[in-house]
C-alpha cells in the first residue's frame, strides 16, 4: 500500500511539472511589470506586412494561444504636445487579411500606446521592431515598436530619407543564370524580365523611391549555389529581407504551350485582391486582357494559389510570395538557413507576382515588342493607386 501511495505521489509530481512546462511559453507575457491593481492584455507579438502592423495577443480569459486582434484603441500623444496634455483616443478596426492591419503611414507623428476593450496592451521584454514607410508628400515616416514601462509603445517620426542599405521596393527579376525561364521565337524570358525590371526601376526612382533589383544582369547574385537555393546569404530572398523593402514586385512572362494568351496576377492567399485589382484595371485600360487558364483563379486574371492546390492551407504555392512576407506569411524555408533573422523576420514585404503575357504565343510577343513599356507603366500606375502615392 505504501508503494502504491508513493507511486501516485510521483505521478502527480510529474503531471504538475508537465503542466507548468506547457504554460511556460506564456510566462514571459504574463509577468508584466506594471501596476498590480490594473488588468492588462498580454501581447504575443507584432508583425509588419508591407506598411500594415498586425497585433497578436494571448487570450488569457479563454486560455487559448495568440490570435490576431482586429479592434484596437490607440492613445496618441503628439510629438510637440505639452507633457501633461491628455492623449487623444483613436479607434481602429483592422480587416481579416494581412494587408488590412494598422496602416502605419497614415499615423501622425508622436507616440502611441494601445488598449483592447479598454484594457492596456502589455509588452514586457518586447524586442524593438522598426522600419520606414514609402515617401508621401516628400516625407517618409520612421516607425518603431518598443516597450515603455511594461506597455507596448509605437513611435512615429518624419524623416527626409532612408538610411544607407535600405530600399522601398524590391524587384524580383524572374529567372536568370542557368534558368532561362520560358523561351520561344528567339526570346528568352530571363532577358525580357531584366529589360522590364530595369525600366520599372528607372520609373520608380524618378518617383523618388529607392529600388533594389534581385539581379542587375543575367547572372544570379550569390553564385551557382544561389541558383538552386534562393534562401542562402546573398541570394534574392535574403537580399530582400536585409533591404527592409516594404513591397516586392516579381516580373515574369508566362508559358502555356503556345495557345494561352493574356495576363495573370498573383498575390498572397493571406491578402485581399486590392493590389492586383488596381493593376488589372490599368492593363485593361490599355486594351490588354486577362487569362483564367491556371489553378487558383479568384476573378478574371487575378489568382490566389495555395501551397496544396485547391486546399486552403493558409500558405502560398509560390515561394517568392510565401518566403518574403515575414512572419505574417510564415517563411519556414528561409528560417532554416537564417536563425539569426528571427527578430527581423517580424517585418516582411507585401508582394505581387506579375505574369504580363505568354512568351510562347506569337500574338502576345508582338504586343510585348510594341508595348512592354506601356505595360510596365500601367503596373506602376496601379501600384501608385494601391499605395496611395500621388
Amino acid at each position: 500500500m505504501k508503494k502504491f501511495v508513493l507511486l501516485m505521489m510521483i505521478i502527480c509530481l510529474i503531471s504538475a511539472m508537465f503542466v507548468l512546462g506547457s504554460c511556460s511559453l506564456f510566462a514571459k507575457q504574463e509577468a508584466v511589470a506594471v501596476d498590480s491593481e490594473t488588468v492588462y492584455r498580454n501581447l504575443a507579438d507584432v508583425y509588419v506586412y508591407g506598411e500594415q502592423a498586425l497585433f497578436f495577443v494571448f487570450d488569457q480569459e479563454n486560455n487559448v494561444p495568440a490570435h490576431w486582434q482586429t479592434n484596437l484603441t490607440l492613445l496618441h500623444q503628439p510629438a510637440n504636445a505639452e507633457e501633461k496634455q491628455p492623449a487623444r483616443s483613436i479607434n481602429v478596426v483592422c480587416g481579416d487579411s494581412v494587408n488590412q492591419g494598422l496602416c502605419l503611414w497614415q499615423l501622425a507623428s508622436g507616440s502611441y500606446t494601445f488598449q483592447i476593450g479598454g484594457i492596456p496592451l502589455a509588452a514586457e521584454g518586447f524586442t524593438v521592431l522598426d522600419g520606414y514607410t514609402l515617401p508621401r508628400d516628400g516625407l517618409r515616416k520612421h516607425w518603431q515598436f518598443s516597450e515603455q514601462d511594461g506597455l507596448l509603445l509605437l513611435t512615429i517620426s518624419e524623416v527626409d530619407s532612408l538610411p544607407d542599405g535600405y530600399a522601398d521596393i524590391f524587384i524580383d527579376v524572374g529567372h536568370g543564370g542557368a534558368d532561362t525561364g520560358a523561351a520561344a521565337f528567339g526570346y528568352v524570358e530571363a532577358e525580357e524580365n531584366l529589360r522590364s525590371s530595369q525600366y520599372m526601376q528607372q520609373l520608380l526612382e524618378e518617383k523618388g523611391l529607392k529600388v533594389l533589383l534581385s539581379r542587375e544582369n543575367m547572372r544570379i547574385p550569390g553564385g551557382d549555389e544561389a541558383e538552386d537555393n534562393p534562401y542562402i546569404s546573398g541570394a534574392r530572398v535574403d537580399s530582400l529581407y536585409r533591404s527592409g523593402a516594404s513591397y516586392l514586385l516579381s516580373n515574369h512572362l508566362n508559358g502555356g504551350g503556345g495557345s494561352e494568351s493574356g495576363f495573370q496576377l498573383y498575390t498572397s492567399v493571406m491578402t485581399d485582391t486590392a493590389w492586383a485589382d488596381e493593376i488589372a484595371k490599368q492593363w485593361r485600360a490599355l486594351g490588354w486582357y486577362h487569362n483564367n487558364g491556371n489553378i487558383g483563379v479568384v476573378k478574371d486574371g487575378v489568382y490566389k494559389r495555395w501551397a496544396r492546390d485547391n486546399i486552403h492551407t493558409g500558405r502560398d504555392y509560390y515561394f517568392i510570395l510565401r518566403e518574403t512576407g515575414g512572419m505574417a506569411l510564415t517563411p519556414s524555408r528561409y528560417r532554416v538557413y537564417h536563425d539569426e533573422m528571427a527578430a527581423p523576420l517580424r517585418k516582411g514585404a507585401e508582394g505581387i507576382l506579375l505574369e504580363y503575357l505568354f512568351l510562347d504565343n506569337r500574338h502576345d510577343m508582338d504586343y510585348w515588342d510594341a508595348n512592354y513599356q506601356e505595360l510596365v507603366e500601367a503596373v506602376l500606375n496601379g501600384c501608385y493607386d494601391y499605395w496611395q502615392l500621388d
